[in-house]
């Protein structure tokens, strides 16, 4: 069972690394998607869907999430 290590995803890394802080100003993602903003996390999302959840189960009779 002999596998070749390849350099490939090393390079990618290193290039995605470096395009990063070149355009880093420019990139930027919505305020809502929580997982993706830096230093931050799913915490925050998540509450709100909990929050959401226990909104619509006591206040309607239907509740239907979807993934």
């Amino acid at each position: 069972m002999y596998r070749g290590i390849t350099l490939t995803p090393a390079i990618s890394k290193l290039f995605e690394s470096v395009l990063l802080v070149m355009y880093e100003d420019s990139l930027y993602s919505d305020h809502l998607q929580f997982g993706f903003i830096k230093n931050g996390g799913c915490s925050h999302d998540l509450f709100g869907f909990t929050e959401a959840v226990k909104y619509y189960i006591n206040e309607v009779a239907k509740f239907t999430v979807c993934f």
